[in-house]
């Protein structure tokens, strides 16, 4: 399976740019786009990714997606998609197992193009996908050497209490976040991420008195004894419950029906990237990557097919109290 868009004929345009403190937006022109700046695309990822790799081949510190999970409603992937000047670009899965496969081998395709040699990957899905985006990714990521240490590091479930009851299953709980990364040389920052002990006694601990005169912990461990105390930090597992889904009444909620919570982002980036790293999202969706990547400082591209994802995620750009330049961007014809 190989991608089949041919990008010829096509190119990233630059619509709009909204510098620090910009409520309106300004033409390219009188903006300041000399060095670097954001980019929100409006395109589909099959005409957005390959005009991004020209210039960001390789360069992608960590790509988060969330894509559609293939839920059995007919989904059309661009119904605005590209229409200029005669342009016209859609791709209609109809249900069509082998169709959405094809599609997503495409995304992963040019992600892994677009991903950095000690870059990593999270690719967001549910039961109905991720079983087939294993083995999709496998292909992809394990074709190099077998030293390389490329391939899957993590299944995460991310398990919430929200969500619809099953009178002949079990009610369906969890979200499955895969991580993928091209080498062994990936970032990955524990500590950042990790759980305050607190004093509650887990395993088989001894409680003690540390040097301080405050609670420990201690336990022998391969000949060793290793104290905790109440503000150690506990290693994160892969199954995350600490984190909810969004209510509809939640404040960070926006309306857009599949956002997913800034807390869940946050912890992702933390974790697999530095400040100042380019971070990248394909389907962003209500937003979040970019808002998120902004927060803590790391660049972003997002790009969207969706005029409503643009346009909930450009207000909540506008927003962000402190923020750099981004740029809109859209697919264009060129002569």
């Amino acid at each position: 399976m190989v991608p089949v868009y041919d990008p010829a004929g096509v190119a990233l345009g630059t619509d709009a740019c909204y510098e620090p403190g910009d409520v309106e937006a300004r033409t390219p022109s009188v903006a300041g786009l000399d060095g670097w700046y954001n980019r929100l695309i409006h395109a589909d990822r099959g005409l957005a990714l390959p005009q991004l790799l020209p210039e960001f081949r390789g360069a992608a510190n960590l790509i988060y997606i969330d894509p559609p999970f293939m839920t059995g409603r007919t989904f059309k992937a661009g119904a605005q998609i590209l229409t200029v000047d005669g342009i016209s670009y859609r791709d209609i899965w109809n249900n069509n197992l082998d169709t959405y496969l094809q599609w997503l081998y495409e995304t992963f395709h040019y992600l892994y193009q677009l991903l950095a040699e000690d870059g990593s990957l999270y690719v967001h899905l549910d039961w109905r996908a991720t079983h087939y985006a294993r083995i999709l990714l496998d292909e992809i990521f394990q074709d190099g050497p077998r030293h390389s240490g490329a391939g899957l590091k993590n299944e995460i479930i991310w398990h919430y209490q929200s969500g619809g009851r099953a009178q002949k299953s079990f009610a369906r709980k969890h979200d499955t976040i895969l991580l993928y990364t091209k080498s062994r040389h990936y970032h990955f920052h524990a500590e950042r991420v990790g759980k305050v002990r607190g004093h509650e006694k887990r395993n088989h601990m001894r409680k003690t008195t540390g040097p301080d005169g405050q609670p420990a912990w201690t336990i022998r461990t391969g000949g060793k004894i290793y104290t905790y105390t109440a503000e150690s930090l506990m290693a994160l597992d892969d199954v995350w419950s600490d984190i909810s889904h969004l209510h509809q009444k939640d404040p960070e909620r926006t309306g857009y029906a599949t956002q997913k919570p800034a807390a869940l982002l946050e912890r992702l980036l933390l974790a697999s990237s530095e400040e100042n790293d380019l971070v990248l999202d394909c389907f962003c969706g209500s937003g979040v990557t970019p808002v998120v990547a902004e927060k803590l400082g790391r660049r972003w591209l997002a790009c969207d097919q969706s005029e409503v994802a643009i346009s909930v995620t450009r207000t909540r750009l506008l927003q962000q109290v402190r923020r750099n330049i981004f740029a809109l961007q859209s697919v264009k014809k060129v002569e």
